[in-house]
């Protein structure tokens, strides 16, 4: 496999610094790489540069968090100029209106019984990232509130999912997300739709105005190879670009970077579009 184009660092919720993550990219047979940080391209530059030394092609990013009739969905952007101003402007709006609610969060734990204080959370994250549900999750971990994947689960089950007991809400909407990505000049695609759990939105997503679907996705249970195909299925049908990544965040989930199956003949045609054929490696791909 030598494809990932959904991976996290430190300039969001990952904690692997975008440097290393190449590194460990390379080492793990990876040639083409999009770095997808929530609401943050701030890890892409060090990341590119690194690419250079390695050989591993490095496409910019984001993963922004939308609303869509009461249900979070995630979409992906892509972009070939990650240094446009409207964007740049734009996500950290978003990065800030993230923080505030994260923060918010945090109150509630606390008056629920959680010892944790922002300051914990706050110096997980790094400073120019939005401290999300994974910073927060951590914090917990560091407080000995979470001693095993149960507990984790469960944490996130009543209180961070939304109608949880701590969930604050980041009413992002859908549509006005996609304007943002496509008035950026990026591509729409929508991400991990098997855990949206709800292939009727699904459908109504996949009629909306966005690029494309990520197919080939790290599904962590038995139902992985159904999901792939169900919406390998579903992009084919309404003539979407097909994607794929492994959405890795480091060492905190159970995802290994490089053992996400993403074919290159599937994926090509979305590769093109940044420059990118089997030839860029030597026919390797």
């Amino acid at each position: 496999m030598c494809i990932d184009l959904h991976i996290h660092t430190t300039a969001s919720d990952g904690n692997i610094d975008p440097v290393t993550v190449v590194k460990m990219a390379f080492d793990a047979g990876l040639r083409t790489i999009a770095l997808a940080d929530h609401e943050s391209t701030l890890g892409y530059h060090p990341a590119r540069r690194a690419g250079v030394v390695y050989g591993v092609k490095v496409i910019p990013a984001v993963e922004i968090l939308t609303l869509y009739q009461g249900r979070e969905v995630h979409l992906l952007g892509y972009f070939n100029d990650p240094d446009n101003s409207f964007l740049q402007q734009g996500l950290a709006e978003l990065r800030n209106r993230r923080t505030l609610c994260a923060r918010a969060t945090v109150e509630k734990l606390r008056e629920l019984g959680f010892k944790i204080c922002w300051d914990d959370v706050k110096q997980i994250a790094h400073p120019d990232s939005p401290v999300s549900k994974g910073h927060i999750m951590r914090a917990l971990h560091n407080a000995g509130h979470i001693k095993e994947p149960k507990a984790a689960i469960e944490i996130l089950t009543k209180y961070l999912q939304r109608g949880g007991l701590a969930y604050v809400d980041y009413a992002y909407p859908f549509e006005e997300a996609v304007n943002f990505i496509k008035d950026s000049e990026g591509l729409v695609i929508l991400a991990h739709p098997g855990l949206i759990r709800d292939d009727r939105i699904v459908e109504e997503l996949c009629l909306k105005e966005i690029d494309g679907v990520e197919v080939f996705y790290y599904y962590l249970d038995e139902h992985r190879d159904e999901y792939v195909c169900r919406y390998y299925k579903k992009a084919q049908e309404h003539r979407l670009l097909k994607t794929g990544g492994s959405d890795y965040h480091g060492t905190i989930t159970p995802v290994i970077l490089g053992e996400n199956p993403v074919p290159y003949a599937e994926v090509a045609e979305f590769l093109s579009l940044f420059g990118i054929s089997g030839i860029n490696f030597g026919g390797v791909i």
